[in-house]
């Protein structure tokens, strides 16, 4: 039987822990619908789509209530274009997955490699380079479109819907959502293969592993993931600047402000602020792709938490010193050598702040997809379909059309809601592997987690290694003190502390300023927590395992951004 390969390394950092079914069934055919739009576009066939459905079916899989991506699926993709082992090479780097052996292509004739494989393959490359040469055209218009789509979508008054209307509302999203989302998906393939090449020559050119600290400075453009925690900083700064609105902050909780910012303060500048920033970042939260997540607009206290911590620390907006642009090796080469990894390095760069600014647009479309579903519990709670309306996350997109639709349900609605509750606690306390290497299937791998709970590589208790992802302006050590979440906590005092987290997702950019270095167990190079360090000046070591086990709250510990280590003092 053929091993099949499960890993988590990436997908956890936008899915973290255990999930709901409703999640799973809509990241599942997102995957799956989207990832076939995108081969297309990329030169696959409509019979190489079709006859490789079950690739695209399983892109996905849940373990343990756990989101992992099918490698195997993965790599059979890849194969579906030229320069397949390249690029299985930087899906690895970019994913921050183990290396494997990708899958052996067919070995062609004479003749078919001449007159079949070659003149499709070549064709396929023109298509494909084609389409990075005018991504950004295609970026800006698909952003156009989007925004124009969403604009529309989101002023239906979804209370008003009746159930049927709620459904047609979501297909209405998937009709003319994602099926253009293969444009932000071929920029996180630029992504992929440009930051891929740049890491590789500067390798071979300049013998040196720093290529990721030259792209962003390259692009010379403000990330777009860094604007919910300046507009924080701003708001936190006319909180200061009012005696009443700061004392309020500073000596009451979060009720009881929230409560007085509407009786007392409705038109002070800090309230209207705050309300504007609900409407437009009310969504980016940490954990923002979980539907069951919830939202700050739905819980503004952690929202007024973060200000608070704010309004008690330093107040500086992100003024990130830049690395310098050229090293003094990369100086020496040649004018063409010069010119040809300049052009490289903006190209990885610009696809890397297209993406950041395109998964503020993903965060929309949950957000949505998050408050249509709401409303179906809602309406479902009042027909006793369901006992509460957010016991909807229980039930996968499947089931609940079925109940829209009046179809024959063969299952008992409120017991198996229920019964997965306790199932989610239960695979919530159990330590999971984020890596599968198996014959076994999903359900026998389960099995074995239940009855021998798989616990990650142990590592040296006084010394942890991950992989360097921010060295500002070539610092080789670095000394802090730690501050150790498992979970985003807003009450949390971030200022001046590492981080030490499981992993970091685009809701957790608002606390990035006000640390002075990261650590985290999963992710790659270009993760969130990669990039956004590195664009604001910080340290940063991905791929840590198990660091929140062996580092607690406060304790004192080296970053060591030459080898990657982590060292307690």
């Amino acid at each position: 039987m053929k091993e099949k390969i499960y890993d988590n390394s990436n997908i956890a950092e936008s899915y973290a822990g255990a999930t709901t079914p409703l999640t799973f069934s809509f990241v599942r055919y997102v995957y799956q619908e989207v990832y076939q739009h995108f081969s297309k576009m990329m030169g696959a066939s409509d019979n190489l789509i079709r006859e490789n459905k079950d690739t695209f079916e399983h892109m996905v899989v849940f373990i343990g209530h756990r989101i992992y991506y099918n490698l195997n699926s993965w790599y059979k993709m890849l194969s579906f274009f030229p320069g397949y082992r390249l690029s299985s090479e930087f899906m690895e780097k970019m994913m921050g997955v183990e290396k494997h052996a990708p899958l052996i292509k067919k070995e062609y004739s004479f003749f078919e490699k001449y007159f079949f494989y070659f003149p499709i393959a070549s064709l396929q490359f023109i298509k494909i380079s084609l389409t990075f040469a005018f991504l950004g055209w295609r970026i800006k218009e698909f952003n156009r479109y989007f925004d124009k789509i969403f604009l529309d979508l989101n002023s239906i008054d979804l209370n008003k819907l009746a159930l049927a209307e709620l459904k047609n509302s979501y297909e209405e999203l998937d009709n003319k959502l994602l099926s253009q989302w293969r444009v932000p998906i071929a920029n996180d393939f630029s992504v992929m293969v440009s930051a891929g090449l740049a890491d590789r020559i500067f390798k071979k050119w300049l013998n040196s592993d720093n290529a990721y600290s030259y792209m962003q400075p390259a692009a010379n453009k403000p990330l777009t993931s860094l604007d919910p925690g300046n507009k924080l900083i701003q708001i936190a700064h006319l909180v200061k600047e009012d005696k009443t609105i700061h004392k309020l902050f500073l000596k009451y909780k979060e009720e009881e402000i929230i409560k007085s910012l509407h009786n007392k303060h409705t038109a002070h500048k800090a309230t209207q602020e705050i309300n504007i920033y609900l409407k437009k970042f009310g969504s980016r939260i940490p954990n923002e792709l979980k539907l069951e997540s919830e939202t700050l607009a739905e819980n503004p206290k952690n929202l007024i938490s973060l200000i608070k911590i704010l309004v008690q620390g330093e107040l500086t907006q992100n003024n990130a010193i830049k690395v310098e642009y050229m090293e003094n090796n990369y100086k020496n080469l040649s004018f063409y050598k010069k010119v040809f990894l300049g052009g490289l390095l903006r190209w990885a760069g610009n696809s890397i702040y297209r993406r950041e600014a395109a998964r503020f647009r993903r965060t929309l479309v949950f957000g949505h997809v998050r408050k249509i579903f709401i409303e179906i519990g809602k309406q479902l709670e009042k027909e006793r379909f369901i006992n509460n309306a957010r016991d909807i996350f229980y039930l996968s997109i499947e089931e609940t059309f079925k109940i829209i639709d009046g179809k024959k349900i063969d299952f008992d609605i409120l017991n198996i809601v229920e019964q997965r509750k306790l199932e989610l606690k239960k695979w919530e306390n159990i330590e999971m592997s984020r890596r599968f290497e198996t014959t076994k299937s999903i359900s026998e791998i389960e099995n074995d987690l239940l009855n021998k709970p798989v616990f990650s590589q142990k590592e040296d208790s006084y010394q942890l290694k991950g992989m360097v992802a921010s060295r500002p302006n070539n610092t080789h050590m670095f000394s802090g003190t730690t501050l150790t979440l498992k979970d985003f906590d807003p009450s949390a005092n971030f200022e001046g502390k590492i981080l030490v987290t499981c992993q970091t997702d685009p809701g957790w950019t608002v606390i990035f300023p006000l640390l002075k270095g990261v650590v985290v167990e999963r992710g790659g190079m270009l993760s969130h927590a990669a990039i956004v360090a590195r664009e604001l000046n910080i340290p940063c070591i991905v791929g840590v395992q198990r660091a929140t086990d062996f580092l607690p709250t406060d304790m004192r510990i080296t970053l060591n951004l030459q080898n990657g280590s982590v060292q307690k003092l």
